[in-house]
Order: structure tokens, then sequence, then C-alpha cells
């Protein structure tokens, strides 16, 4: 292993090999190919986009750094350090001051090309990666792991990041039947439009990625005009309908809710659940419930559910029913 120069505009120790900064202009479309190889098998339907439009810009990458040197534009969203043996990148980390003002880092992209693995890069890249942290005056490192990713998490483990905890996907190959609706009297829908409400039900109860990660914004519940109508064409030409439904307690304010999202066509369906920490034990279970009973004149196409790692009572309820968990997405920090 050759040995580093720890600083933040970190030079080749030699002419050939080594750590160095990542050049946006040049390193773009190697590094994309990289993630590709790397975390393809990780990516939801969100990541694949987000995949598609890096390949995308790789393929532009001299017009992506000139603007990242004219304008600045792109240069916090691919700020990092690349590993060079003989001239070529092998491997590559992505650091990222998160947002708020936190003193938390992110550091995300830890990927190295298949043929130079086990040869100690990931952890090198790591370190710098920290170090660079430091120097900048930071005071947490965060980063997100899959839980089958045993190779990753047993580096971090050793590099003492603290697990947070997470999300979970479950799956099941066709919804499961018979699910007799719970009665619920207080469980009521809710439109695209009560998004606040939804927002301040997820923002009572944070979680590791919310708090540490990337948190909750009112945006992020908000559906946008246009969206509104995509779903409302969607519903008419039969290819999907979203149904939301919501505990109100105490006057207009959401105690739990539920969106499932049922195709018509193909795909798969999609559960989402959001719960109060003090209405855990009450809600949990019958709010899963009502959402299958939701799906059970829906097509057996298969159905994920999305949950907090937190969330053991939801998780054990679609565990019995037929449900196997996926992945799981750990947040993880350490203090620098």
């Amino acid at each position: 292993m050759v040995a580093l120069i720890r600083s933040a505009t970190g030079r080749l120790t030699g002419s050939r090999r080594g750590i160095r900064p990542f050049d946006i202009g040049r390193d773009l479309r190697t590094v994309s190919r990289l993630i590709a190889d790397a975390f393809s098998d990780e990516l939801d339907e969100q990541g694949e986009a987000a995949l598609r439009e890096l390949r995308m810009l790789g393929y532009m990458s001299g017009l992506v750094g000139i603007l990242a040197r004219s304008t600045g534009e792109y240069r916090n969203v691919f700020n990092g350090f690349v590993w060079v043996e003989n001239n070529r990148v092998v491997g590559n980390v992505t650091v990222q001051r998160a947002s708020g003002g936190s003193g938390r880092w992110q550091i995300a992209n830890v990927a190295v090309s298949p043929a130079w693995r086990g040869r100690g890069i990931s952890r090198a890249l790591m370190e710098h990666a920290l170090e660079y942290i430091r120097d900048m005056g930071g005071s947490w490192a965060v980063l997100q792991v899959r839980g089958e990713n045993e190779i990753a998490r047993g580096l971090y483990d050793r590099m003492r990041f603290e697990n947070m905890g997470g999300a979970s996907e479950l799956y099941a190959p066709g919804v499961p039947r018979p699910v007799t609706q719970p009665t619920l009297t207080n469980l009521q829908p809710f439109s695209a439009s009560e998004g606040n409400l939804l927002y301040e039900l997820a923002a009572s109860r944070p979680s590791a990625e919310t708090q540490w990660w990337r948190a909750a914004r009112r945006d992020d519940f908000q559906l946008p005009l246009e969206k509104r109508i995509g779903e409302l064409c969607s519903r008419l030409a039969g290819r999907q309908r979203v149904h939301r439904y919501a505990i109100r307690e105490y006057g207009s304010r959401f105690e739990g809710a539920i969106q499932v999202v049922a195709r018509c066509w193909r795909g798969e369906h999609h559960i989402r659940l959001w719960l109060r920490r003090e209405a855990q034990e009450r809600y949990a279970r019958p709010l899963v419930l009502s959402a299958l009973a939701l799906l059970q004149e829906a097509p057996r196409w298969p159905l994920r559910a999305s949950v907090s790692t937190e969330d053991e009572i939801a998780a054990r309820t679609l565990l019995d029913h037929g449900f196997s968990v996926r992945s799981t997405l750990y947040t993880m920090r350490r203090r620098v």
C-alpha cells in the first residue's frame, strides 16, 4: 500500500498511484461506471433514475466540468476523491457537507472496480474522507449502507461507525388473501392536498435517515398540481390507484397514515406507513391490515412495503402475512 498525503488537496504520492481529488471534467464518466457496477443490484426506482442521470452527465463530462469551474454548479454534488492505479481511476468516494450547517458531512459512493477489490482501497478512501471532513471543521461523518452488504458493513464497523437504525423494504410475491378490513372508526381517507398534515406526522417521529442523512421537508409531502393530474389520469385510464387513509384523533392531526399504490396493469403494489410513537401499540397492526385489505380486489402483482426498523409491530404483521425482508438501508455515523 502506498503512503498517502492526508490533506484536503491530497496528491498522488507517485506519478501513477494513490489518492487525488475528484476532477469532474475527466473523472465523471469513469466514476459513473464504477458506481453502476457497485450499486446496480441495490437500487430502487428512484436510485435507478439517479444512476441514469449520472450516466448521462458522464457523457457530457466536458460541459459539466466547465459549468463546475465557471459557476460552481455540481461542485458540492461531486466533491470527493478517487484512487488511481497506473493513471486509471479504480476507486471513488464522494464527500458532501450536509444541509443545515450542523457539522454533518455525508460520505457516499464508496466504489472500487471489481479487479481491484480486497486491497484496502475502500478503507484508504474512507480514511482520507474522514481526514478531509476533520480538516474542514466537520463534527460528524454520516453514511448509508445496505444491510445485505456485509463487506461494507464490516468495514464501517471496524472504523467505529455507529448504526443509528434504518428503513426496511419487505416483499411478498403477491397480495396475501384473504385479509379482512379491521374496524377503525377514526380511519378516514385524506386527499393529496393535505400534505402538510402528513409532513407533521412524519416529522413528529424522525427516523435515523431524516435525523442524520436528510431532514424531512414539507416539499416531500406536497404533491404538485401536475402530479395530481397525473394521478387522476392514471386512475381514469385504469393504470393505478393511490389510496390515502389517516387516523384522526385530535381535531385534524394525523395519528397514523397509510398510502397504498395499487397497480392495475403491471409492476409492484407499494405500501407506506407513518405512525406517531405513542400510537404504535394501538394502531400499527390494524393500519397494516387496512392497507392489505385495500388490495384484496387488485391484481395479484408483487407487493412491497416500506417501514422503519423501529416499526417492529408493523414489520411483524407483514412477516406474519407472507412477507420477507428484501433489503434494509441503515444510517451510520461517526464523530470525527
